[in-house]
């Protein structure tokens, strides 16, 4: 079972632990990850468009099955954002990094109508694209691609807003 630590909307620990997918109240929130990886070998910022890798969330998904999406997932209760962010490249790709790898692009807060949300991490980095493509977990993850930044920021902006929107062409241009 995994469990998670429940935050006010200003990021205050509340001393509040529950299991992942126990039913959140109006005014809890819980932090997530999400890493954006560009491959190694894109372009330079302003040099040319960037390519990414992105995958395909698993058609089991209970949110955005089927979608092309960021990797990322919950922060587990005693761990860290980057913590996290390592643990779920690990996880559902396969690619080890350092701390020190990756760099916070900014922090988002999603809300949602039942008074709950999500403080949201979202992390940059570089990486190589393995020869023999990616090990992904197919309990997670149904593929995985690399597409050009104008490609990938089409597939999440299907379900995404214009604030997230703008800090991910933020990354384009300077990771």
């Amino acid at each position: 079972m995994e469990y998670i630590e429940v935050f006010t909307r200003e990021g205050k620990p509340t001393g509040k632990t529950i299991e992942k997918h126990e039913k959140k109240l109006p005014g809890e929130y819980f932090r997530h990850v999400l890493i954006i990886m560009k491959t190694e070998d894109s372009p330079a910022p302003g040099k040319g468009e960037g390519r990414y890798v992105v995958q395909q969330r698993s058609l089991r998904a209970r949110y955005y099955a089927g979608k092309w999406d960021m990797t990322g997932g919950g922060v587990r209760a005693g761990e860290t954002p980057s913590e996290a962010a390592i643990r779920e490249l690990s996880e559902e790709l396969g690619i080890k990094v350092q701390a020190e790898d990756l760099s916070l692009a900014f922090d988002y807060i999603k809300d949602w109508d039942d008074g709950t949300g999500m403080l949201i991490a979202v992390f940059m980095i570089r990486v190589d694209v393995p020869e023999n493509g990616f090990d992904f977990d197919r309990y997670e993850v149904n593929d995985v691609r690399i597409m050009p930044f104008s490609e990938f920021y089409g597939h999440i902006m299907d379900h995404n807003d214009e604030e997230m929107g703008r800090g991910i062409k933020d990354i384009e241009a300077r990771l």
